[in-house]
């Protein structure tokens, strides 16, 4: 028990001094949680602007407008002459979509012949995109049932038979899990656990790659940090998976006991896999930079950026070594879908497993470490265990 208390000191003391480690572990965490979810607050984009180019310049087309510039995810900000001036407006970035309503618009519509309008959107930018088609098809859609439902009462149907003709089903969405249908209810929850994930792999593989051969039983000293590591998360985990999305407003239907049966596992494999880097890569510069890289692959290989069924068979056996992919699974069906823990069984057994074979891991790399370090450590060396 000395010895896992001896390493446990150890390890704070080496969170809590180093400079680095401190900005990594401590620091960044409180800018993330201030800075990240900021962009997302809103939940859904609202009002993308969109430019009008309208050659009819009807009582029909300007109902179009007022409907279209009505609509929840685009208005419409400026008209524009022709197409060139709409098209130079978009590439100025004053708009992202251009309505073109052709000339004759109403007439062909009351011959009862289709009177098409054109819609151009910004593909580069997709998030855009998708709202600008969203925007001006729902409108474009009602109005065509009303000029279609209005054209079959005239020829003597009643209102109930035109209005089942051009409308035979009810279309009603229910957005479960995510009642917004917003990206801050999709994006942060597993946003928040890939941060822990980062900056714990980072802080803890600095941590070890500055660390000398210690006194001891290896298996003493690994206990003692993942001791470290669970005393210290305590505080930041539920923070992150607790408190920050009750503050963002994030819908909760999740357990307190549950997130933190699925954290605990995650946190130690986590840990123990910055050992592993650590051990691999030997030195603070080359752990940082392959780290760095590794940031936005953990990021599509979770499963939530990138759909699952997408991702190839083996870079998916790949992510399951994450402790991340797993715990994203699990923590998300717990906490925004209301599965109980034995619902997600299989996402515990994995993050246990990881851990399991982590530790082995991390005992033959300080075992081999005791054997290869000098009889006399050197006095000079950074003094931590």
């Amino acid at each position: 028990m000395t010895a896992i208390l001896h390493a446990m000191r150890a390890e704070l003391r080496a969170v809590f001094t180093d400079g680095q480690v401190r900005l990594i572990l401590l620091a960044s965490l409180v800018i993330y949680a201030l800075v990240y979810p900021l962009p997302y607050r809103a939940e859904v984009l609202r009002d993308v602007p969109v430019v009008l180019v309208d050659l009819d310049r009807t009582t029909t087309s300007a109902e179009l407008v007022r409907r279209v510039d009505a609509s929840e995810p685009v208005t419409v900000t400026a008209e524009a002459r022709d197409m060139v001036q709409a098209v130079r407006m978009v590439q100025d970035r004053r708009a992202y979509g251009v309505l073109l309503i052709p000339e004759g618009f109403e007439r062909e519509l009351l011959r009862g012949r289709q009177s098409p309008v054109a819609l151009y959107a910004d593909a580069s930018y997709f998030l855009m995109y998708q709202r600008v088609m969203q925007g001006a098809a729902v409108p474009l859609r009602q109005m065509g049932a009303e000029v279609e439902m209005g054209r079959l009462i005239a020829s003597g149907a009643s209102l109930g038979v035109a209005r089942a003709q051009v409308s035979p089903a009810t279309q009603v969405e229910v957005p479960l899990f995510n009642p917004a249908a917003g990206y801050a209810t999709y994006v942060l929850p597993a946003a928040f656990v890939l941060i822990l994930q980062q900056t714990m792999l980072m802080g803890l593989a600095l941590i070890a790659v500055r660390r000398r051969a210690g006194e001891g039983h290896p298996v003493w000293r690994v206990l003692g940090r993942m001791a470290c590591w669970v005393a210290l998360y305590a505080v930041l985990l539920p923070v992150y998976l607790i408190v920050l999305p009750a503050i963002y407003g994030l819908p909760n239907l999740g357990r307190v006991d549950a997130v933190l049966a699925i954290g605990l596992p995650f946190i130690l494999a986590t840990g123990l896999l910055a050992q592993c880097v650590a051990a691999l890569f030997k030195t603070a510069e080359v752990v940082q930079v392959v780290l760095l890289a590794l940031g936005l692959p953990f990021f599509f290989l979770s499963g939530f950026a990138w759909p699952i069924e997408a991702i190839p068979p083996t870079l998916n056996a790949l992510a399951q070594l994450v402790p991340s992919t797993a715990a994203i699974d699990g923590l998300v069906r717990v906490s925004q879908m209301g599965a109980r823990l034995s619902d997600v069984a299989s996402t515990l057994w994995q993050l246990w497993a990881l851990v399991g074979a982590l530790l082995v891991a991390c005992l033959v790399i300080e075992t081999r470490r005791r054997i290869a370090a000098p009889p006399f450590p050197n006095p000079a060396a950074p003094g931590d265990l």
